[in-house]
């Protein structure tokens, strides 16, 4: 989410159809000349990688490579040696180089084509699933990992964008103003672990029967426990939030109602950067205080 976050942010930010634009020949050129049969064509959407589907050989494929900046090429990086320490060769099947018309080389990933679930995932599997992901990454870091301080700051901003703009009352502001400081307090003594920073239904996909977690561009170094509590905020997870928001992580209740509202402030002041807020069903305020008023 602190991707997307700073992408919104930037006044500068680049044109990614443009970009999509110019890197798909490349890619058709490519792929034959490596001695692969293949057919690529976009796939629309994405805000940090872009993606295209593809049939080499015969098989269907997934292709990601990243945006024109030296951050996007590192995130991409460090999102396949990821997905290789948690599942091999399963998921990254090939990266390589591509040489774009604008002078500049793309690390691009050559992945299967995976599945969607073929139905809703439990809050216990969720949670198991997610425990597992950290226990597999184990003490793996890298030297460009973001830290848990960069979401407080994020978080501190986003607060005070919403309260300006009217889109968060005052007793509501000041609530999570207390629980982010709670956060930035007991960060030190709450254990720490590489959390996936966009953890949810979109980005568990199956691979034949196996469900695998994938999309690690957002990752950094986080409160175990995190992830967890982010998929219970995405909407079709509502429901889990009155019965399943605590006691499976192992943090103290305060703790873990904490990092729910860092979550969904969060996620409001992404909507307000990229303008989605405007068509959203349920407003900031009504999604904090759902929050808030959690036992």
């Amino acid at each position: 989410m602190l991707g997307k976050i700073a992408f919104f942010e930037a006044d500068d930010r680049p044109d990614i159809a443009a970009d999509r634009a110019r890197i798909l020949p490349a890619l058709r050129q490519q792929l034959p000349s490596s001695g692969r049969n293949a057919v690529v064509t976009p796939v629309l959407g994405g805000t940090l990688g872009i993606c295209f589907d593809a049939e080499i050989a015969g098989e269907k494929r997934f292709l990601k490579t990243h945006l024109p900046d030296a951050a996007a090429r590192a995130s991409l990086a460090r999102e396949a040696d990821i997905l290789e320490r948690l599942y091999g060769k399963a998921i990254v099947l090939d990266r390589f180089e591509v040489a774009v018309a604008d002078g500049m080389s793309r690390l691009c990933l050559l992945m299967p084509a995976l599945a969607p679930l073929t139905g809703p995932m439990q809050s216990a599997d969720a949670a198991a699933m997610a425990r597992e992901c950290s226990e597999r990454l184990g003490g793996w870091r890298s030297d460009d990992l973001p830290s848990f301080e960069h979401y407080l700051a994020s978080a501190k901003r986003a607060l005070n964008i919403l309260s300006d703009r009217g889109l968060l009352d005052q007793a509501s502001a000041a609530e999570v103003s207390r629980l982010i400081r709670l956060l930035g307090d007991r960060f030190a003594d709450l254990p720490a672990t590489l959390c996936h920073g966009d953890f949810g239904p979109k980005n568990i996909m199956l691979e034949g029967m196996a469900a695998r977690v994938i999309d690690w561009e957002d990752a950094f170094l986080g409160i175990a426990g995190y992830d967890y509590l982010y998929w219970l905020t995405f909407m079709e997870n509502r429901p889990f939030l009155q019965t399943a928001a605590f006691g499976r992580t192992g943090l103290a209740p305060e703790i873990e109602r904490a990092i729910l509202a860092l979550v969904v402030l969060l996620k409001s002041y992404l909507a307000v950067c990229s303008g989605a807020y405007l068509k959203h069903a349920v407003s900031a305020q009504a999604r904090i205080t759902e929050i808030l008023e959690l036992r």
